[in-house]
């Protein structure tokens, strides 16, 4: 049993409105972020999980840290779908929500999902995993 905080970073960008997953991508993704959420707080009783929505203008944290499996499910029933993705501000707002974790035993995970093109030059995200490897 390991103690984790997890991100989830969630894509809401236009690209989302597609329908080759069923009945839309958004959809697909809420039924993931269930599934990650539940095995995350059932394997362990004080593992974390917050939630990030990247699209539209900027990113915005929906739910900080908790172990609330409800609060997270609620808050992703308000996200609109618009705009574009921002990776790399979306990870290091992840960043900044896993470095003020009120438990510092527990290991940082980040899990992102991405439904539409990574605009970022590679030179950008070469540097932003080698921040992510340390």
């Amino acid at each position: 049993m390991v103690l984790e905080a997890t991100v989830i970073c969630l894509d809401n960008s236009d690209w989302m409105r597609n329908g080759d997953y069923t009945p839309t991508r958004l959809e697909a993704q809420h039924d993931a972020i269930n599934l990650i959420c539940g095995a995350k707080t059932q394997s362990n009783p004080e593992n974390t999980v917050g939630a990030i929505s990247c699209g539209g203008k900027s990113p915005e944290v929906l739910v900080t840290l908790t172990g609330d499996l409800g609060k997270i499910l609620s808050s992703l029933h308000g996200i609109k779908v618009g705009g574009s993705l921002d990776f790399l501000a979306g990870v290091q707002v992840a960043q900044l929500v896993l470095k003020h974790r009120q438990n510092k035993n527990q290991q940082q995970r980040i899990i992102f999902f991405v439904g539409s093109p990574i605009t970022t030059s590679k030179e950008e995200l070469v540097k932003v995993a080698k921040r992510l490897k340390k």
